[in-house]
């Protein structure tokens, strides 16, 4: 087809797919006699994906009465409460159950009113598309909350159906090369590597420095003179913008490592794996740290290649070289529910009696591994996993 013929199909196609997307954003679900719609929308107007791609859709919802707010919790790290549905059956998997009746956090419900309230559904969560094609998606979400019952959600199987499907956006996902996977990989990897060696507050700038500079002169002098107080009134406007800057500059870095660890985590090649288990179990203990290591055990049901994941995480939680982290633990046992049903399971103690008392049991069999490897530990990693150890509620020799 000669090349000007393909770029007016493309043209072409482009202004369908536009069309098709405000038909889809125009629909929306209603609450009975509430004035309330739900839709949902292509976040920032992206509606093709690679494989690979972190993939989010935006929950909009409206209201022409008062008395409803929304909860537009994000966390990243937290099991999800959004139930995503997808169309045709093939070439897509549902790889972790979404919790429902999860408690509500109240910094981050807001009030509903004429203005939409845009809450970003992160898909890649709970689905993992295997295969390029088209897509349509819908999600079910108990994020409505009435405020005359605080506290309890207007879930979708109760008093709010219409919650329970909005409207669908369709969604393209092309194949990514293996080299470009690699090369992606290699340069997260790499961004994630610097955050562990940089400094957490940013370097001042030459004004910057200069101002505290001053600060400092003005403290030394101890000039409680009239002149004096005017001059380090003066350099306080200054002293609050460095501030400012730097807490701004601060949230952008870890902004950027969280997406970095969300990028990481959503591919799913070989080398992909490879690096979320180094970082899961490489994580230190701090909280920038803890966050990046449980986006990333998220990230695991996105992996294609369940054995090599699983076999990789075993040998991490039998290396003498890394502690037995909670995050850690939690890879493993996320791994082994993919590797045998293909699903991660909310909550490793949830279920019957017999279920309760086998995940204890296998969960002892870990910890007897790790006791195991104490004599190979150096001192200084011997101490914190006998600390961990102590820590865990679940029975051992140090915490009988």
């Amino acid at each position: 087809m000669p090349r000007v013929i393909w770029n007016l199909v493309l043209f072409i196609a482009a202004l369908a797919c536009q069309w098709c997307a405000a038909q889809d954003a125009a629909v929306g679900t209603a609450l009975p006699n509430s004035g309330i719609t739900v839709r949902l929308e292509a976040h920032n107007g992206q509606s093709q994906f690679k494989v690979g791609d972190p993939i989010t859709v935006d929950l909009v919802f409206t209201s022409a009465t008062a008395g409803y707010s929304v909860d537009t919790n994000e966390n990243p790290y937290l099991p999800s409460g959004d139930i995503v549905y997808v169309s045709p059956d093939g070439g897509w998997m549902r790889s972790q159950q979404s919790q429902s009746g999860k408690s509500l956090d109240g910094n981050a419900l807001v009030t509903l009113g004429s203005e939409p309230v845009r809450v970003p559904v992160l898909i890649n969560r709970t689905v993992l598309f295997e295969q390029p094609g088209h897509y349509e998606v819908s999600v079910a979400s108990e994020r409505l909350t009435a405020i005359s019952t605080w506290g309890r959600r207007l879930s979708p199987i109760e008093d709010c159906n219409p919650c329970a499907a909005t409207n669908a956006v369709g969604i393209d996902i092309v194949a990514r090369g293996a080299a470009e996977e690699t090369e992606l990989v290699a340069s997260l990897s790499s961004e994630l590597e610097a955050a562990k060696e940089q400094v957490p507050r940013p370097e001042l700038t030459e004004s910057q420095k200069k101002t505290m500079q001053d600060v400092e002169a003005q403290l030394s002098a101890a000039d409680s003179s009239e002149e004096g107080q005017k001059r380090m009134k003066s350099l306080l406007p200054k002293l609050n913008e460095i501030g400012t800057e730097q807490m701004a500059a601060i949230e952008k870095r870890q902004a950027d490592l969280l997406l970095a660890a969300q990028r990481l985590a959503c591919l799913e090649g070989d080398e992909a794996v490879r690096a979320k288990v180094h970082f899961i179990a490489a994580a230190e203990e701090s909280d920038e740290e803890t966050r990046i290591g449980l986006i990333l055990v998220n990230g695991l049901s996105n992996s294609r290649n369940k054995e090599l994941q699983l076999n990789l995480l075993e040998a991490a939680w039998r290396d003498p070289n890394n502690l037995p982290r909670y995050e850690l633990h939690e890879a493993l046992r996320a791994a082994r529910d993919l590797a045998t049903d293909g699903m991660v399971k909310i909550g490793e103690f949830a279920g019957t009696e017999e279920e309760r008392k086998a995940a204890v049991k296998r969960y002892q069999a870990d910890l007897d591994v790790i006791i195991g490897t104490l004599p190979e530990r150096s001192e200084s990693n011997r101490t914190q996993t006998i600390q961990i150890l102590k820590r865990i509620a679940i029975p051992n020799p140090f915490n009988e």
